[in-house]
């Protein structure tokens, strides 16, 4: 599916031009105004690829997807970019447990991360962008930083003097030494200053820089690829909650002290925790759902419907029993969209409200229900495409089944067999996107 349909007749252009979102910085509900009218940036941060996705990425990369698709929906051009952070303490303590190459570990949970985006339909994004194929922008982004008297060569590597930018902890509340970096580095001129590049010998993800051999810190990464993709300012950056700090304030310190452009971002989106018993899914507390685990027993459509049923922002309980309930709705659904009764204007108005409303797709499927009762299928087809999920009676089980294949094929670097499925599927009128790196 795809999110690039155009506006149904039976909901005037107009109408779905009042996009209201909830920016972090600000703390209030906000029209949507883009730097460019009719065109829409948006930055997400992409995955750490040491391990499996689970449940907890998969709630946020959802979210942005229908956002994307819904913009499109619109009738919005949108450049969604997404970084791949494939060098990273993790990748390299990971590799050298598994003995194997950071490269190769870091492709592995790259292709497992794509496939399993694809296996949740979630292919919004316009571009893949890695960590490790810029490292020229990283290094003349910390260039320039130095040449600003906004950070200085330690021992231990280059960091960011946060005394230098006023607006620290504006995003986050957290001002002053409120929350300090756990791990104080030799060299340090301060506990908040942070590693722009890090000195020393990291195995194959080492390169050569002015100051010295080494590896570029985290937070660099995103803005350097950022810069390159959409320019010092952009519409939206996303991501989970867990990344406001340190993460997206030292982004934002990075790239407003490059020229002083204010604000870099005009909108900072941020989803909920997902839990398990109470407890925020992660890898490091060892209490996650991988993709492909919950796959193996609930449907994409029934996983899309469970984590939608939830405001993005709020924080949502992975239960059987929730996922369960979902899996009935969602049938529910499906049971009684089986005759066209012709479009339903006030269901379809409905439906845009909610979207409109800070992207409230529990209302939002509550107006799906709505038209399924009416049997408004045309909607339920259109709408399906924004929220991913297929609303009616599976009649593209074939074609799941082969993009599916074409997925795993891709993974396992068949590259051939995949392509040629490709070109039989192309020539039966069947659209196919792959996603780009």
């Amino acid at each position: 599916m795809s999110g690039g349909s155009t506006p149904s007749a039976g909901v005037r252009r107009k109408e779905i031009v009042a996009l209201h979102l909830y920016s972090t910085l600000s703390r209030t509900v906000e029209p949507l105004v883009t730097r460019n009218p009719g065109r829409v940036t948006l930055f997400v941060c992409g995955p750490t690829v040491y391990d499996y996705p689970h449940l907890g990425h998969a709630r946020t990369y959802i979210a942005f997807d229908v956002l994307a698709k819904y913009l499109r929906w619109t009738g919005s051009e949108v450049f969604y970019l997404q970084n791949i952070t494939d060098v990273d303490d993790r990748i390299i303590d990971r590799a050298r447990e598994r003995g194997v190459s950071q490269s190769v570990l870091a492709r592995t949970f790259e292709t497992a991360y794509l496939r399993d985006m694809h296996s949740l339909d979630v292919d919004a994004v316009s571009h893949y962008a890695r960590a490790t194929t810029h490292i020229p922008e990283i290094v003349h982004q910390v260039e320039r930083l130095i040449g600003r008297g906004a950070a200085y060569v330690a021992e231990t590597g280059v960091y960011f003097d946060v005394s230098t930018f006023e607006r620290n902890g504006e995003l986050s509340g957290q001002h002053g030494t409120d929350r300090v970096s756990r791990i104080t580095d030799e060299g340090k001129h301060a506990p908040l200053d942070f590693a722009l590049w890090k000195f020393g010998e990291f195995g194959e993800y080492t390169w050569d820089s002015p100051w010295g051999r080494g590896r570029p810190g985290w937070h660099i990464e995103d803005t350097a690829i950022a810069e390159k993709y959409l320019g010092q300012q952009y519409d939206i950056h996303g991501g989970g909650l867990d990344l406001i700090f340190p993460h997206h304030e030292a982004e934002i310190a990075q790239m407003e002290s490059l020229e002083g452009k204010h604000p870099m971002v005009g909108y900072w989106l941020h989803t909920g925790f997902l839990t398990v018993e109470g407890k925020k899914m992660s890898k490091s507390s060892g209490n996650f759902i991988t993709v492909r685990d919950a796959l193996k027993t609930w449907d994409r459509d029934v996983l899309r419907y469970y984590i939608l049923l939830s405001h993005y922002r709020s924080p949502l309980q992975a239960t059987e029993e929730g996922l369960a309930n979902a899996a009935r709705a969602l049938e529910h659904i499906r049971a009684v969209a089986t005759k066209d009764a012709g479009e339903d204007r006030e269901g379809r108005k409905a439906f845009v409200d909610a979207m409109e409303s800070d992207l409230n797709t529990p209302m939002a499927l509550a107006a799906i229900r709505a038209l399924a009762d009416r049997g408004d299928i045309g909607a339920l087809v259109e709408f399906g495409e924004i929220l991913g999920i297929n609303f009616l009676r599976d009649a593209s089980v074939p074609v799941r089944i082969l993009q599916e294949i074409r997925a795993e094929l891709r993974a396992r670097r068949e590259f051939e067999i995949s392509d040629l499925i490709r070109e039989r599927m192309v020539d039966a009128g069947i659209t196919v996107t792959d996603p780009s790196l």
